[in-house]
């Protein structure tokens, strides 16, 4: 630490520890001790002396350049050598996270691909219906005054392998060739709000609020969209490739990806149905 902190900001750590030992070692603190009590504070006062930066900066400089380079104790070469191998450990799964991404990106570039590979998730020979929560419109919504069903929307892999989607508020099914399900990750594992792409340009404007919550006015709107850098760093270690229950939904639109970077969020599971050949499939392009 005392490598890595400006000047200000160690000397600011020093003066805070200086204090609390101070109010540790005073004698009016120590009175059973006195006397040790009177040394010990002698002796911070003449140490904060040697280090006070705004007093002496020469020899706070002086040091501290002493202080790094001394004969590390065993106990220091211990935390550094665990320090190189964390780096280490992090450089190796952000390499890894690069390939992966760098994979996705080279699929997202392919030109005329059919739907027979709607998702990289391990998918059973059955088909599949999904229910998801739009989380984005949730977060732009959640002080108003709620509608069930609001953001709710559906996904449905048939039996032949063909991504459709029922977008929310819609009647119908839409065939969704530019969509690629990357897997999911379980909701009390990730807290996505922080992660969310947001637009400050754009306002999503408040329903009438009730009494006592935040006044009404222009909100920035929370998108369905996580940065490449995010998604590696608090994401990817948690993805499954698995299609579960109460759990995040990613997935890469090809045009976002192609154009922004930005991996797609599509929802939260909260529905999840096998389909048969004697279920009833969804409606076809432009039927209700």
């Amino acid at each position: 630490m005392a490598g890595d902190l400006t000047e200000k900001e160690l000397f600011g750590v020093i003066k805070s520890l200086y204090r609390a030992l101070l109010k540790t070692f005073h004698p009016d603190a120590n009175r059973s001790s006195k006397r040790q009590g009177d040394q010990k504070a002698v002796e911070l006062n003449l140490a904060f002396e040697a280090i006070n930066l705004d007093r002496d900066p020469a020899s706070f400089r002086s040091l501290r350049k002493a202080y790094l380079t001394r004969q590390p104790a065993a106990a220091f070469k211990h935390a550094f050598l665990l320090k190189n191998q964390l780096n280490l450990q992090l450089e190796r799964e952000s390499v890894l996270a690069d390939n992966f991404l760098s994979y996705l990106a080279q699929d997202a570039k392919r030109p005329g691909e059919t739907q027979d590979k709607p998702s990289l998730v391990k998918l059973t020979d059955t088909g599949l219906r999904l229910g998801l929560l739009d989380v984005a419109i949730n977060n732009n919504i959640r002080q108003a005054s709620w509608v069930l069903g609001a953001n709710y929307k559906q996904m449905e892999i048939s039996l032949e392998g063909i991504l459709s989607v029922k977008a929310v508020g819609r009647r119908r099914y839409s065939r969704a060739n530019f969509i690629r399900l990357l897997g999911c990750v379980p909701t009390d594992r990730l807290d996505i709000a922080p992660l969310l792409e947001k637009t400050p340009e754009q306002f999503f404007r408040y329903p009438a609020l009730s009494p006592g919550v935040d006044p009404p006015g222009p909100k920035p709107s929370v998108l369905n969209l996580i940065s490449q850098d995010n998604f590696k760093r608090h994401v990817l270690k948690f993805l499954e490739p698995f299609l579960l229950e109460r759990a995040y939904l990613f997935s890469l639109n090809k045009a976002e990806f192609s154009t922004t970077g930005h991996i797609s969020l599509e929802g939260v599971i909260v529905k999840l149905d096998y389909l048969t050949k004697t279920t009833n499939p969804a409606p076809k392009v432009g039927e209700g």
